[in-house]
Formats: structure tokens, C-alpha cells, sequence
């Protein structure tokens, strides 16, 4: 009887790691499965170009806690590559601040719409965006000596940046 009681036992583990390994499987391969979809959804967002310009514009205009990824992002890639300018990068950085919160005061007093912000000139866009795809290329590519002719290019775009904040406020104020 004791003896009877132990195989039973033992069945009803046996039985349990049974259930537990195929109910493993099962998740694995519905994980597998349904893991491709999600990230396929994210790898087909459209890249027109007026969806490239304005969204860059305004996730960096905006969106607050993005900004400062950014600037750091760039602040160690000057600091490696082109040191000299780091103090120039830190003034830019600061000027574009105090300009977007008047931007955004303006904004809330009525005095600014969003498209004020994005009627920056032909040029400056594809300047911006032609010095955006090389500069992910030269990340890409880990491609040092382009990286440093880049950033100077970079400081070159975000100062024009400013000045245009300067010119929208100035304008509606």
C-alpha cells in the first residue's frame, strides 16, 4: 500500500512536469510567434520627407524629455572628438533653452502657432537633413575622422536653428 501510495505520487509529478514543460512550449512558441509582428510594425513607419522634417522639429521642440538625450549625446561626441568646441556646443545649448521657453510663452499667450516654427527656409532643411544622414552613416560606421568634420557642421545647423527661434520671437513680439 505504501508502495502504491509512492507511484502515485511519482505518476502525479511526472504528470506535472509533463504539463509544465509543454505549457513552456506552448508560450515559447507563441512568444515566437507573436514577437516578429510587434517589432515589424515598428521597422515600417513612413519616412516622407515632411514626416522626417516636422517630426525632428518638433519631438526636439517639445518634447522636453527627449531634448536633454540629445544634447548629451552630442556633448560626449564633441568632447571625443572635437573638444574645442564644447564650449561653443554649451552656449548653443543654453541660448536654444531660453529661446524655446519664450517660444512656448509666446505660444501660450496666443502669440505663435506650431507653423511658425516649421517654416524654416528649403535650404536649412535640407542642409539639416543632408548633415542628419551623414551623420548617422558616420555613426554607423564608427567612421571617426567623418564624425569630427560633422559636429562643426552640427553647430553650424543648431546656431542657425537659434537664430531662427530669434527671428519668430522677435517677429510676433
Amino acid at each position: 500500500m505504501i508502495m502504491n501510495r509512492k507511484k502515485t505520487r511519482c505518476k502525479r509529478k511526472v504528470h506535472e512536469m509533463k504539463t509544465g514543460k509543454v505549457l513552456l512550449l506552448v508560450l515559447i512558441l507563441l512568444i515566437a510567434l507573436v514577437s516578429p509582428l510587434s517589432t515589424s510594425y515598428a521597422e515600417d513607419a513612413p519616412e516622407g520627407k515632411e514626416e522626417t522634417r516636422h517630426s525632428y522639429e518638433g519631438m526636439y521642440l517639445k518634447y522636453d524629455k527627449l531634448r536633454p538625450h540629445f544634447n548629451y549625446y552630442y556633448e560626449l561626441l564633441i568632447e571625443r572628438h572635437e573638444p574645442a568646441l564644447k564650449e561653443e556646443w554649451t552656449l548653443i545649448v543654453q541660448e536654444r533653452e531660453t529661446l524655446i521657453k519664450k517660444y512656448r510663452e509666446m505660444k501660450k499667450e496666443g502669440k505663435l502657432k506650431d507653423a511658425d516654427f516649421h517654416n524654416l527656409d528649403e535650404e536649412w532643411n535640407q542642409k539639416h537633413q543632408d548633415v542628419q544622414e551623414r551623420f548617422l552613416q558616420a555613426v554607423k560606421e564608427r567612421n571617426d575622422d567623418s564624425l569630427k568634420m560633422l559636429l562643426s557642421e552640427l553647430i553650424a545647423l543648431q546656431k542657425e536653428m537659434n537664430e531662427y527661434l530669434q527671428s519668430v520671437i522677435k517677429n510676433e513680439s
